[in-house]
């Protein structure tokens, strides 16, 4: 090997986090948009440990797009035949729309089970097998994170990509994010550039895991610029949410508008958003109103995010 590479090491996920459900559970719901990116669709809400019949999911989560359940199942080391009973029961229970089973290594025969369950099992509920991976450089003692998919639905990434498979809606969401991404990375040269998906938002982070930025198309219609806070515990972000909220008048003073304040009790997450009315759904808007729309998208969310980004930078102390 040439000298100048040096091998990849893989360790064990207990030399970072010691115990699954304690360390590894908790650090994946606190950080699941990681997974979000790999999987290319949007968790959110995630809530670790919750009770099923007498039993207790690891993860329980919603996928923002479609609304559906996602079941989460960790496991150390080899899968065994008792950790694809509890995910196929905890998958039953909640009526996942995404199940997904993590682990270090997947016996061959269970590897089948879920590619059969893709091929032949009910057609609502897609099946994942992800390996999470600890790894390092040769001689390093620095770690890094990543996840290997091993087993996905029949034709996931096409459906992923592939345009003929979009609807008009999706296809006039993904145009326009287009348009708006390049507008605002224009606008903030530093800014990450994101990949718009067909989907009716556009988020990235705040700074805080869990808590980002979005341009989302809502009911009524609506076309808003928010602040989405969906860390792993509702406690955490009513706390961030009632921080930023102390704050109001001040905020609202500077940005020169009144925002509209949702603490989502029905839900995990809490919500503070610039919303602007629209004259109709995506593909009823001409041209020139996205145009117009894009504009106002950019020109607001640049002081939106300079208001807020730099308070919840500051949220960081032990008690929130």
């Amino acid at each position: 090997m040439d000298k100048r590479i040096a091998e990849i090491e893989e360790h064990e996920l207990r030399s970072v986090w010691e115990n699954e459900e304690r360390d590894f559970t908790r650090w994946l719901t606190e950080n699941i948009d990681l997974l979000s990116a790999e999987l290319g669709i949007e968790i959110e809400d995630a809530r670790a440990e919750e009770a099923i019949g007498d039993f207790s999911a690891d993860i329980v989560a919603r996928e923002m797009n479609t609304g559906e359940t996602v079941v989460i199942e960790n496991q150390y080391s080899k899968t065994d035949h008792d950790h694809l009973g509890k995910l196929l029961t905890y998958s039953a229970g909640k009526r996942a729309g995404f199940t997904m089973w993590l682990a270090e290594e997947f016996r061959p025969e269970h590897r089948s089970v879920l590619e059969w369950l893709n091929e032949s099992g009910p057609k609502d509920v897609k099946f994942f097998a992800i390996k999470p991976r600890v790894v390092s450089i040769e001689g390093s003692e620095k770690r890094g994170f990543e996840f290997e998919v091993i087993v996905e639905p029949n034709d996931w990434e096409r459906e992923l990509s592939d345009e003929q498979s979009l609807t008009e809606t999706e296809k006039g969401y993904k145009e326009f994010f287009a348009d708006l991404v390049e507008a605002y990375a224009e606008r903030r040269p530093s800014w990450y550039k994101l990949t718009p998906g067909p989907r009716g938002y556009m988020t990235f982070s705040a700074g805080i895991s869990g808590v980002s930025f979005g341009w989302v198309f809502h009911q009524g219609p609506e076309f808003s610029i928010e602040l989405y806070i969906s860390t792993s515990e509702k406690e955490r972000n009513e706390a961030i949410f009632e921080t930023l909220q102390d704050d109001r008048e001040e905020i609202e003073s500077n940005l020169d508008v009144e925002l509209v304040w949702q603490q989502l009790p029905e839900k995990q997450a809490c919500r503070i958003k610039w919303p602007k009315p629209i004259e109709g759904k995506i593909t009823d808007l001409t041209p020139e109103q996205q145009a117009e729309l894009i504009e106002w998208g950019v020109d607001a969310m640049e002081i939106f995010q300079d208001e807020f980004e730099q308070r919840v930078a500051k949220i960081q102390s032990p008690g929130l």
